[in-house]
């Protein structure tokens, strides 16, 4: 069954998401920061909503003019499913978050690099992104191989960042705020009888 306190932290998570892409491409930043909140939301509450906050995620920055945020949303959803299943209610210290990001980021590069390439030739919102797929497709990486290659690096660097500031965060705020356990949701959505 899901909250409103569990609505609340999506909705948080998907406005996360998109200050974090405005950002990055305003500053015309290598990496993405658009997945920060898509992490949060996959740790934090599982799967379902770490995919629901990339889809929602891209669904909005893609009407706020970035028309490439709903095709590689896609990509996003892929990750926030694969990040709640490994990460959600695990142990995560820093050696296993290094392995458990290549685990989300490959998956969800090969579909960004099918996206690039045969639905926009090798161009993306990003700009650095775009000179560094188009330089690699002169190579024997040809352009498929060159956008894999390229949202690997960028999509493992981006994601660490992501996942290292979610794992912080969720150490230092209050344990009701990112934990969702059936019991205590049930004690905080419940109104005293008297006021």
């Amino acid at each position: 069954m899901i909250s409103t306190k569990k609505i609340t932290f999506i909705a948080l998570a998907v406005a996360i998401n998109i200050v974090g892409s405005k950002i990055a491409l305003f500053a015309h930043l290598p990496i993405f920061l658009d997945s920060i909140g898509t992490m949060l939301a996959g740790i934090a509450l599982g799967p379902v909503a770490g995919g629901l906050t990339a889809l929602i995620g891209g669904l909005i920055n893609g009407a706020l003019g970035d028309i490439y945020a709903i095709y590689f949303s896609l990509s996003g959803v892929l990750m926030g499913v694969i990040a709640g299943l490994i990460m959600h209610g695990k142990k995560n210290t820093i050696p296993s978050i290094l392995w458990k990001t290549l685990v989300i980021t490959l998956p969800a590069s090969a579909l960004s690099a099918c996206i690039e390439t045969f639905l926009f030739g090798g161009i993306t919102s990003a700009a650095v992104t775009t000179f560094i797929i188009q330089a690699l497709s002169t190579t024997a990486l040809k352009l498929f191989g060159g956008a894999f290659v390229t949202q690997a690096v960028t999509d493992y660097i981006d994601k660490l960042v992501a996942i290292l500031l979610v794992v912080v965060s969720i150490k230092h705020l209050p344990y009701e705020f990112t934990h969702f356990d059936e019991k205590s949701s049930q004690h905080s959505d419940r109104l005293p009888d008297k006021v």
